[in-house]
């Protein structure tokens, strides 16, 4: 690096307030002024200026549409090989990134006279740790906020990016409350081992202080000292003892001695928000114990929180025996038998070091405790009651319904004897039915529902979470049952009133609501209330959550409603992947965005993606659910038409005749719809109308149902059948199908449908 670019440095001779008269004196005769035009954009007004170039908020001034960016200048006071160098790299890093808290690249070139200029992102928002004041964000909500901060430097790090750089001035968070990282101006790769001497004093690492080589430890070094500032903005109070130390922990003198990553730096802050032990802490049983009390109740997402159960189960039966001393001695024995089944039944089984060593899961384990927890607990059938069912909670998210709804079933007998009354057994009750929805016996779980309703309807004064989670799963299984009205009528009373329920509970109803809202075709409706659930979830659990995940992806099912396909699509696969990446594969929630993914791309007719989706979502379901399974077979049909409209008519067949041959197995109204509107497409293809006629005239008695038009895609199948008639030679029954097609327009998804265009080319002949 030249002298010169040394000297207008930040950390440079040429600083402070002389360098930024300097910085005036030089750039004035390039500074740009309202209205000035470079390339398309047009000035509005100077941003601010340094070392290495001039930044102004511009427009796009050829009217083509309207979007507001931030242009960088290099002007010749700041051009040399080197400065020139640094801005050419700056502009290809940015190009090379790709990600939603990353401000983007937008344009880029160069003037008539020769300066160099990019445009990227404007970025219309306070510092982080301003909006944190501002806010008035509590400590969790700014841990949540800086998540997705990390993520953008694990990002960047992936692709052997350093910043170098990261301060709260160079971290803006936008209207919609999402943090964006900016100003990659002395960011290099992580193979370089140059001294780069530009720093921010207050945000300096140790080794950049002494102009040493740098690496993405600099990056959490930075970091570290970032979260410390947004932790202390506008407020007195120190930060948690668990902050205090990953804080301490990220900003260590020795680069060595940090989070080796950025990523291990998140899960530690992911671990925070799920009140698990941070690793900083280095704390000891009684510390676990206490952040296994502390975590949130179980959530869709959540994996193995029964520990948190039980040991809140240890700190109820210690308070219990303080109040009642003719006790004390039974609690003891209570509290000694929970520490050592926590200790060893479930830590040390999972402990590799101490574990048996069999490669068991997680999920595997839980099955096995479920029947230790009743043999260590065999004189206190309460605490086996209450213990069981909170495996069993954790087997229902770990996609083992069939054991789920096992654990529920004992749980309840072994609470029934110990003399718990009705809402004693309640939780595990409601854990029963819900394994029942997840298993896809909605009318089975409906009558347990409705027995818990007589017993505890809702009231928002009670206190309990009981009777709030009771409608969630209400509301779900009307879903289920394709009553929509009655899923919206649920939600609409519980978020009325919702009492003091936490932002994790009230994500659950928005995302409930949203998915109802969809299926009834009220897309605009339920893309508020995803964009709600989403909020609320990211700030309960942080924006990497499987909360968070799937609320996006009920965002993107809303604008597959709007008519946004390839939108809806690219959203909802990201999040598709991030579920894999939480829950495997082989889940029942992910099996089924699977295959939902793949009806998304046959809508925008990618039909290779179509089958490689279905396809996926196919094996997970026969593997989750079983191969016979109602859920099964009507994803095997959909899986049919993918090969089939992907031109791979020999693979179909196969799955056609298995499908035809276990139809009369198939007892779920949405499965029947799928399996007949399939096999109706496939028999038109084959040329055997009246068999087609067949199937897309059952298909239509089940979705023209008040309420389920938009659903089940009424429209669609009125063009399979109406083609189908019209081949067949049926006139007049063509013509009477046609008008019901034009008809039913009103309920049309929008898809790039292969049957519609040539409904709609057949259509005339019949509706002159």
């Amino acid at each position: 690096m030249s002298l010169r670019d040394r000297l207008l440095e930040p950390q440079g001779l040429l600083r402070g307030a002389l360098f930024r008269d300097l910085l005036r004196t030089r750039f004035a005769e390039q500074a740009l002024h309202r209205d000035d035009r470079i390339g398309v954009w047009r000035i509005v007004r100077e941003l601010g200026r340094g070392g290495m170039g001039l930044v102004y908020l511009a427009e796009r001034g050829d009217g083509e549409f309207d979007q507001r960016v931030a242009l960088k200048l290099l002007p010749d006071a700041a051009t040399s090989p080197d400065s020139e160098a640094l801005f050419r790299r700056e502009r290809q890093f940015l190009a090379g990134l790709s990600h939603p808290n990353i401000a983007r690249l937008v344009d880029g070139g160069h003037t008539d006279d020769g300066h160099l200029w990019f445009a990227m992102e404007y970025v219309e928002g306070l510092p982080i740790d301003l909006h944190a004041r501002t806010a008035a964000l509590d400590e969790r909500a700014r841990v949540a906020l800086l998540l997705p901060v990390l993520e953008a430097v694990e990002f960047a790090h992936g692709r052997l990016l350093i910043h170098r750089d990261i301060k709260p001035g160079n971290v803006l968070v936008d209207s919609r409350g999402q943090a964006k990282l900016l100003d990659f101006g002395i960011a290099g790769l992580a193979q370089e081992s140059d001294q780069v001497s530009a720093f921010t004093p207050d945000y300096a690492s140790p080794e950049q202080r002494e102009l040493q080589p740098v690496g993405t430890a600099s990056d959490v070094w930075q970091l570290g000292r970032l979260l410390d500032a947004v932790l202390r903005a506008g407020t007195l109070a120190a930060p948690s003892r668990d902050l205090q130390a990953i804080v301490a922990m990220a900003t260590r003198d020795d680069p060595g001695s940090r989070y080796q990553t950025a990523t291990a730096f998140k899960h530690e802050l992911m671990r925070y928000l799920q009140r698990r032990p941070v690793h900083a802490r280095q704390g000891g049983a009684a510390y676990r114990l206490r952040r296994l009390v502390r975590r949130h109740r179980l959530g869709a997402a959540a994996v193995a929180l029964t520990a948190s159960t039980l040991a809140a189960l240890t700190i109820g039966f210690v308070m219990h025996s303080a109040v009642e001393q003719q006790r004390l001695s039974q609690a003891r024995d209570e509290t000694a038998a929970i520490n050592r089944f926590l200790s060893e039944d479930i830590l040390g089984a999972s402990d590799p070091f101490e574990g048996p060593g069999d490669h068991r899961t997680m999920a595997d384990q839980l099955e096995l405790s479920v029947q230790q927890a009743q043999a260590r607990f065999h004189d206190h059938p309460r605490i086996a009651g209450q213990i069981v069912g909170a495996l069993g909670k954790s087997l229902l998210s770990r996609g083992r319904y069939a054991a789920a709804a096992a654990a529920a079933d004992r749980a309840i007998a072994l609470l029934r004897a110990s003399g718990a009354d009705a809402r004693g057994t309640a939780d595990a009750r409601l854990l029963r039915a819900t394994a029942d929805m997840y298993r896809g016996l909605p009318d089975q779980a409906q009558r347990r529902l409705d027995e818990l309703q007589a017993q505890f309807p809702y009231r928002a004064d009670t206190g309990s979470p009981l009777e709030w989670q009771l409608q969630i799963a209400r509301g779900w299984n009307a879903m289920l049952r394709n009553r929509l009205g009655e899923c919206m009528d649920i939600h609409a009373l519980i978020l009325a009133r919702p009492g003091a329920v936490g932002d994790g509970d009230l994500g659950d109803a928005y995302n409930s609501l949203s998915l109802c809202q969809s299926a009834a075709g009220r897309p605009a409706q339920a893309l508020a209330s995803a964009r709600r659930a989403e909020r609320l979830a990211i700030a309960a659990y942080g924006a990497g959550s499987g909360n968070a995940a799937i609320a996006r992806i009920r965002s993107a099912v809303a604008l597959s409603g709007l008519g946004r396909h390839r939108e809806a699509t690219q959203g909802f696969r990201r999040e598709v992947e991030t579920l894999i990446g939480l829950l495997g594969e082989y889940h029942g929630t992910t099996a089924t965005y699977m295959d939902h993914l793949g009806l998304l791309y046959l809508c925008g007719a990618d039909n290779a993606n179509g089958v490689t989706w279905t396809g996926r979502g196919l094996r997970a379901r026969a593997r989750v659910f079983g191969p016979r399974h109602s859920w099964t077979i009507g994803v095997r049909a959909q899986y049919a038409v993918a090969l089939l409209r992907n031109g791979q008519a020999d693979l179909a067949r196969p799955l056609v005749a298995e499908v035809e041959r276990l139809q009369g197995q198939v007892d779920d109204p949405g499965s029947q719809v799928a399996m007949y509107r399939g096999l109706g497409e496939w028999h038109l293809r084959s040329g055997e109308f009246e068999r087609s006629i067949g199937y897309y005239r059952a298909a239509r008695a089940l979705a023209a149902r008040p309420g389920m038009q938009v659903r089940w895609n009424l429209h669609a199948i009125d063009a399979g059948l109406a083609l189908a008639l019209s081949r067949a030679g049926h006139r007049d029954r063509a013509r009477e199908a046609y008008a019901y097609y034009a008809g039913s327009a009103r309920y049309d998804n929008r898809c790039i449908s292969p049957l519609r265009q040539e409904a709609d080319a057949d259509a005339p002949r019949y509706l002159r």
